[in-house]
């Protein structure tokens, strides 16, 4: 990506296609007429008059989600926008990414198409992109918003919304104006480059062959129970953790912040994923194909999923658990803790 580049981008689900559709400059063929507005809605306030006298008791107040307006030019007068060619992106597909092969094949075609059929094209797979069949049919699945200004990338996660198109007289010529929102489910910024951390005890590594050693490989078993790390953000971000077994009753300690624990057995091959994301909120044991929740499992000295977040500064992890039962002094766990640093803007 360069500087002034957006992108929307989600996965495919249920036979629908995903997006990773780039926009905003102008070889695109889908750029900004204006920067975009971002508008944060106003603050869910609780306040109460004080009976019998002057003033109010301030309540708890809520910040809720972002929204982000665009003004789009469409325009197909002098460069291909959809370039799927020779067929449309399939149920595992993503809409927007397009192989190599597929935009040389494109733009051998492209003498073909008038400027029109091109612009056309162009609206088709911005609001196929907009319509976000993927992902709205289901609660808790999202799309994200990224945007790179200043050297660096963030993102916003939410769903694209309002698609307005403006019926032009220079259509014709291929061009079309679009009016599209993308509604956030918060108002943090997230850092594109995702963050992880790992607990173990008793994992077997491979020792690299040296001469002498014969042709049988050497193990050695290590652990890393307690790490320190930083989340370089400027808001709380929430983590999502997955615990990998063999153990039981794991136990991960997030610093003077909160702890967290299981009270069940994770078999070997299968993990457990706690996620307090605002828009997951899940816990589920996933074993092959098979994933169920065990929410019913966290402790009740567990913190609320919405209070499971990490804020801004240096932190340290530790893990405990109990061995499973017939588990040899090599078999433990595997905890990955992932993050995205949070801020405030792009």
């Amino acid at each position: 990506m360069r500087d002034g580049d957006w992108y929307i981008g989600y996965y495919a689900y249920s036979n629908y296609p995903g997006a990773l559709l780039h926009f905003g400059r102008e070889d695109t063929g889908i750029y900004c007429l204006s920067e975009p507005d971002i508008a944060f809605a106003d603050v869910d306030v609780a306040d109460a008059p004080l009976p019998g006298e002057d003033g109010v008791r301030m309540g708890r107040d809520y910040q809720r989600s972002a929204t982000a307006t665009f003004e789009l030019g469409v325009d197909g007068s002098h460069t291909l926008i959809d370039r799927h060619w020779p067929l449309r992106p399939g149920p595992k597909d993503r809409v927007g990414k397009w192989t190599d092969m597929e935009a040389a094949l494109a733009f051998v075609k492209k003498d073909d198409q008038s400027p029109a059929v091109r612009g056309l094209d162009g609206v088709n797979l911005l609001r196929q992109v907009w319509r976000a069949d993927a992902i709205r049919g289901r609660a808790g699945r999202v799309s994200w918003l990224a945007h790179k200004t200043g050297g660096r990338t963030r993102r916003l996660y939410g769903r694209p919304r309002k698609f307005a198109v403006s019926h032009s007289r220079l259509s014709s010529q291929g061009y079309t104006p679009v009016v599209a929102d993308f509604v956030a489910v918060d108002d943090r910024f997230y850092d594109e480059t995702a963050q992880q951390v790992e607990l173990y005890d008793h994992v077997a590594v491979s020792l690299p062959w040296r001469p002498g050693r014969g042709s049988r490989p050497e193990w050695l078993y290590t652990s890393k129970k307690t790490i320190v790390f930083q989340q370089k953000g400027t808001m709380h971000t929430y983590p999502y953790i997955d615990v990998y077994g063999p153990c039981k009753n794991p136990k991960i300690t997030m610093g003077g912040l909160w702890a967290v624990q299981l009270d069940m057995t994770i078999a070997a091959g299968a993990y457990v994923r706690i996620d307090p994301r605002p828009w997951i909120r899940t816990v589920t044991l996933r074993s092959g194909a098979d994933s169920k929740s065990v929410a019913d499992k966290l402790t009740r000295a567990s913190p609320r999923l919405a209070q499971m977040f990490i804020p801004p500064g240096l932190w340290s992890a530790s893990l405990s658990y109990t061995k499973t039962a017939g588990a040899t002094s090599h078999d433990g766990p595997r905890i990955l803790i992932n993050w995205r640093d949070a801020y405030n803007w792009w």
